[in-house]
């Protein structure tokens, strides 16, 4: 029946209906194989590159936590000494502050004014490189936005 109705059409219809169905293949295998694929592969790219930097960031953090729990160098510094040393080169260098020692192992830190994103920087800084701990802290709301009066006691 197909056959039939193919030997009766003309040689231009027959063309004409050849280059359809190519076009139409065409189409078809882009749309059901091509383009599947290739989004695919572009979302396993994506996967790729964030599991990569996932990984960069997982060994940059396993090395910082090795450096933590064995330190390569034993710090000799007072802890008078290291507190005031940490400041400097920070947003609370130029900040007016007090640091006296309290006792043996305890330091006393007083800010008139601070900002307290930068203070708490500081603080984590302190605790994660050099194990400084805050013993007690007494903080003030100033009037000004992410200004706070502190009075802190660290320890180590």
């Amino acid at each position: 029946m197909i056959k039939q109705w193919l030997t009766q059409l003309t040689y231009r219809e027959r063309n004409t209906l050849n280059i359809g169905t190519i076009i139409l293949t065409s189409i078809l295998i882009y749309a059901l194989l091509w383009e599947p694929l290739s989004i695919a592969r572009a979302q396993l790219d994506n996967i790729i590159v964030a599991q990569k930097v996932t990984l960069h960031w997982m060994n940059n953090a396993a090395i910082e936590v090795q450096e933590t729990l064995h330190p390569t160098h034993i710090v000799k510094h007072s802890l008078l000494s290291l507190i005031d040393k940490s400041t400097q080169g920070t947003a609370l260098n130029h900040v007016h502050k007090r640091i006296e020692k309290k006792g043996n192992s305890k330091v006393r830190v007083n800010f008139k004014k601070v900002s307290f994103t930068a203070l708490t920087r500081w603080l984590g800084q302190l605790y994660t490189k050099h194990q400084v701990q805050v013993s007690t802290i007494t903080l003030e709301r100033l009037h000004e936005l992410d200004q706070v009066k502190v009075r802190i006691i660290l320890k180590w």
